[in-house]
């Protein structure tokens, strides 16, 4: 058995380190004792004992756990946006094709499943897939994140306008007008200036 004086000094130790998760500190505290008590029940002293857990457990110091607790915490955070992000989009979609199927053979419900799916992917599937691409590397390119900003509010706005039609509701024209806009000389440049970008690195290459 470790004694408590054994036990406060590696407490001490690992609270006083980089690793801010709580529940992370104590599982080491635990798992840290259980080495060394099992070291010392060999005839190693305390201090080696530790220093034999210290590079068994954290051979690059514990500043490594908590970049790796971070990381795979943002990981796990990141896949679960991704797959609402893409689930939500699926729903939105197929809840537009079967308001279009619907509104073709004339059958009940075609508006609520039109206007459900359509203000969906304007309003939470779009938002949602710029924020997921925005995480991307390449968007430390100013010109990507325009295409993409631009690309998003256009359709945006153009989707939002047909909702408009679809109700008979007044400014559909004008929003039209200014999503068209906005995909012509706004997202259009920008898309085709990234792709003769592509295409100068691949003959460059």
């Amino acid at each position: 058995m470790i004694s408590d004086e054994h036990f406060d000094y590696i407490s001490d130790m690992i609270n006083r380190s980089a690793i801010k998760n709580k529940a992370l500190r104590e599982d080491l505290i635990d798992h840290f004792c259980c080495l060394v008590e099992m070291k010392m029940q060999d005839g190693t002293s305390f201090e080696e004992a530790f220093q034999k857990a210290y590079q068994q457990t954290t051979p690059n110091g514990f500043e490594e756990i908590q970049r790796e607790t971070v990381f795979l915490l943002n990981h796990k955070k990141i896949i679960i946006m991704k797959q609402f992000t893409y689930i939500t989009g699926y729903l939105f979609a197929l809840s537009t094709t079967a308001g279009a199927f619907f509104k073709v053979m004339h059958l009940p419900g075609a508006t609520v499943l039109l206007l459900g799916g359509m203000l969906g992917i304007s309003f939470i599937f779009l938002p949602l897939l710029l924020i997921n691409k925005f995480k991307n590397k390449v968007f430390s390119v100013l010109s990507e994140k325009l295409k993409w900003v631009l690309g998003t509010l256009s359709l945006m706005i153009i989707i939002t306008a047909s909702l408009f039609k679809l109700l008979h509701l007044q400014g559909a024209g004008i929003l039209l007008g200014v999503g068209f806009l906005v995909f012509g000389i706004g997202f259009l440049p920008f898309l085709f200036f990234r792709m003769y970008q592509s295409s100068q690195s691949e003959v460059s290459n």
